[in-house]
């Protein structure tokens, strides 16, 4: 499958305390005071598995918006001026719709070929 990707390097400001957390998950808390130099480009991404309560869709329309660009905008040091919680690489575009082409086993209210639109704003916090 193909993705508009966004990567960035993981390069601590002097300054900022990087925690336990964020060593062990590769998550910054504070993504303005660790990610520097965004680089954006599409590239090949695997293909994923479903679990066992998720889906996996075959995506028919995918918007970019401005929310999504702010994790390419920088300051002078080429830091990002996103200042909440962020992971790179990722794939941009969080508003999206498809068809579904596989289930995990747990899956009960959709199934194969029907059509949906996703709210990925609302978090499970599982993942």
């Amino acid at each position: 499958m193909k993705g508009l990707v966004l990567d960035a390097v993981w390069d601590p400001k002097p300054d900022y305390q990087v925690s336990e957390w964020e060593k062990e998950t590769g998550k910054a808390i504070t993504g303005n005071s660790i990610w520097r130099h965004p680089k954006l480009e599409v590239r090949d991404w695997p293909d994923p598995k479903p679990g066992p309560k998720e889906v996996v869709l075959e995506i028919q329309a995918c918007g970019v918006c401005g929310s999504d660009m702010h994790f390419y905008e920088t300051d002078e040091d080429d830091y990002i001026l996103y200042p909440g919680l962020t992971r790179f690489p990722t794939i941009l575009g969080h508003e999206f719709s498809g068809k579904v082409v596989e289930l995990g086993p747990e899956v009960e209210t959709l199934k194969v070929g029907d059509m949906v639109t996703v709210e990925e704003m609302i978090w499970c916090g599982r993942c």
